[in-house]
């Protein structure tokens, strides 16, 4: 709530720091006005005319300096709910497409697998994963949980490097996801967000086959077999893990889609 609260107030300031801005130069303006009759220099007017051309430069150097500034997307936040990791989503494009750089890529895969909310994602999936009695083989207590959270953790940095960093830069693939944003039907924006999975970005800005994400979440549960017990080593178990990935990483998307929405409705933000 005091969060709240100092956004809320923020947004009231804002539009009278904007009226008191444009109010400022409007009271020097009224008073150059009587200052110039009463001093008669018009005859040092043409002299201003002549360092003008010399001047015509500077604007155009103005232009040069604005251009490098425009950006190929605008992200939506790092943080959804201040807390999970939203380093790969890019709100709207600004200017033309720029591709990732492949240390871009693992640093967002390097993000997305050390940011402090990823040891208590782990943690969740590793309680509800004892609380349901999955892996038995593994035992209970502290033993058993360390088991556990240690599995959980590598199928997160596994995943993300392989589906993030380590293909799209081999592939020359783009790992972001592009929101559609307002103007289109739920139905549209919802579709466009789970055929993400399926459907990626290449570095020259064309869609193609998101290969990174269907055979990084394959490779990396095929990996699992290294480290899951001798029960998880079965075919309907790596499926069921490679299910799993993808089914989240659609569902993350259509949460990224409509993260911008929800932060505007709840914290009155505006992109």
């Amino acid at each position: 709530m005091p969060l709240r609260a100092r956004i809320c107030l923020s947004v009231l300031l804002l539009p009278i720091c904007l009226a008191a801005q444009e109010a400022r130069p409007a009271a020097p303006a009224t008073v150059q006005e009587p200052a110039q009759p009463p001093a008669v220099q018009t005859p040092a007017t043409p002299a201003t005319p002549q360092p003008a051309s010399t001047d015509q430069p500077d604007p155009a150097v103005a232009p040069k300096q604005d251009a490098p500034t425009e950006q190929s997307g605008v992200q939506t936040g790092t943080r959804i709910l201040g807390v999970l990791p939203n380093y790969k989503t890019v709100d709207k494009m600004t200017g033309a497409y720029e591709p990732l750089t492949p240390g871009a890529k693992f640093m967002i895969a390097t993000k997305d697998s050390f940011d402090w909310p990823e040891f208590f994602v782990a943690a969740s999936i590793t309680e509800l994963g004892t609380l349901s009695g999955q892996d038995p083989e593994w035992g209970q207590g502290v033993k058993g949980f360390a088991k556990r959270y240690g599995a959980a953790l590598s199928d997160q940095v596994i995943s993300n490097y392989l589906t993030e960093a380590i293909l799209p830069a081999v592939l020359h693939d783009d790992p972001r996801y592009f929101r559609l944003g307002p103007g289109y039907s739920p139905a549209h924006r919802i579709g466009h967000a789970l055929s993400w999975v399926i459907i990626g970005k290449t570095d020259t800005n064309h869609n193609t086959l998101n290969v990174p994400e269907l055979l990084g979440s394959g490779t990396s549960a095929a990996i699992g077999l290294m480290y899951y017990p001798q029960a998880e080593r079965l075919g309907s178990s790596v499926m069921d893990r490679f299910v799993t990935q993808v089914s989240f990483d659609a569902a993350s998307s259509v949460l990224k889609e409509y993260w911008p929405d929800i932060r505007q409705a709840l914290f009155h933000k505006h992109e």
